[in-house]
């Protein structure tokens, strides 16, 4: 542990560093460097941000930091030095890529509490205190029984089953992805930088094999309405537990999903069913609103973003999603203006650790040259054929399978 007191005495002592000399691409070895799973940053990250490390293996994570001290002051006087330079406002890019890469809980959390500036004002504009008539009518609370508190407690204690899973779910507070809860199964095909900022974020291109959902229908409502959003949650989790026509409880799974049509109105919200009941899942009871739907194959663009879903901050994240789509060119939007909104976390979770998702089903751009070389490969065997066949040829364009092409959204 001297060796690691050493190190933070040593960086203490780099805010007066200056003229540190550094090629373009010594700096890209650098950058590179530190997105390796044994760099210092990621080392340093899991032994003092990971929930699941126990303490001999954070002591062993510090002690392979500390090893690492003279890498440690060379990236930290970089960054010093491009800061300096520079100035923080076009310095910070590279003092957060260099000392908190992509793929760090540090970098996460930075990037929720900038997204919770903007997000928080936005949660509570509307929000008003309640009226005297709604206290009247609100259901006292019931007198909490402390022989029944008691009792659980006691069950509790002698149940490692139930300490496990209660362990569990406080650790899924802190985290950004929860353990324990199945989610679809998906592909990533490639990634890009959704913007030029260092907090911008990334687009992964994914390809989703089918599966099943349990789905209510929500109006025009916007994603903190508590008409639609909180009541179609409310039916799909009675459903999922047992609520349905067979009696049925299935285990909890995640993301839960908010469609938007073309139209700009929050359609539907879903719930993904697990593997093993989604070949028979239980029957939705009549009047419950409930619908199941199976997901074809399809790809799909996702930007994700930390924090709380507001309608302000799902209106940026389509904008730079759209944005990013268009600047890479590869991918177009199947429907224009459809989306979803993926949600991964317990409303228990902090804030700033929240895994939200903006995802827009798409297919891929033929490039101009090969559009172009079909169409001229097209035009010689028009030459060549009846009038009717090319006619023909032209109309068996192939489509692209994603949920859109049913009229049916995740």
């Amino acid at each position: 542990m001297g060796q690691l007191v050493g190190i933070v005495v040593t960086l203490a002592s780099l805010a007066v560093t200056s003229g540190v000399a550094y090629s373009p691409e010594g700096l890209q070895r650098r950058l590179d460097k530190a997105k390796r799973p044994t760099s210092w940053q990621k080392r340093l990250d899991k032994a003092l941000l990971d929930v699941d490390k126990n303490p001999q293996q954070r002591i062993r994570l510090l002690q392979k930091v500390a090893g690492d001290g003279k890498k440690i002051v060379s990236d930290v006087r970089v960054a010093a030095a491009e800061v300096q330079e520079k100035g923080i406002g076009k310095g910070h890019p590279l003092l957060l890529d260099l000392l908190f890469p992509d793929g760090t809980t540090a970098r996460s959390d930075l990037e929720g509490l900038v997204a919770l500036r903007k997000q928080l004002p936005e949660l509570t504009k509307g929000l008003a205190p309640p009226t005297v008539e709604q206290l009247r009518a609100a259901a006292p609370a019931a007198p909490i029984d402390p022989t029944r508190v008691a009792r659980a407690l006691a069950d509790l204690a002698g149940d490692e089953r139930k300490q496990r899973e209660l362990l569990q779910e406080a650790k899924n507070a802190l985290r950004s992805t929860p353990k324990g809860l199945e989610t679809p199964k998906y592909r990533v095909l490639r990634s890009w930088r959704a913007g030029p900022g260092a907090l911008d974020g990334v687009v992964e291109l994914r390809s989703y094999p089918p599966f099943t959902v349990a789905r209510k229908g929500m109006g025009g409502a916007g994603f903190g309405a508590v008409e639609g959003g909180g009541a179609g949650f409310n039916a799909l989790a009675s459903y999922l537990f047992g609520d349905n026509a067979d009696g049925a409880a299935m285990a909890m799974t995640t993301p839960v999903g908010i469609d938007v049509s073309g139209g700009g109105a929050a359609s539907s919200m879903s719930f993904v069913l697990p593997r093993d009941a989604a070949r028979a899942p239980p029957r939705p009871n009549a009047d419950g609103g409930v619908t199941l739907d199976e997901v074809p194959a399809r790809i799909v663009a996702v930007k994700a973003f930390a924090g709380v879903v507001t309608d302000g901050e799902v209106r940026r994240q389509r904008d730079a999603l759209e944005a990013a789509i268009e600047t890479d060119g590869g991918t177009a939007p199947v429907e224009a203006g459809a989306f979803s909104v993926l949600q991964y976390n317990a409303p228990y979770a902090i804030p700033w650790r929240r895994r939200n998702e903006l995802a827009i089903v798409v297919s891929e751009v033929v490039a101009e040259e090969e559009a172009a070389s079909a169409g001229e490969a097209a035009a010689g065997d028009a030459e060549a054929a009846p009038a009717g066949e090319a006619a023909g040829e032209r109309e068996g364009r192939e489509g692209v399978s994603s949920w859109y092409d049913t009229g049916v959204r995740l």
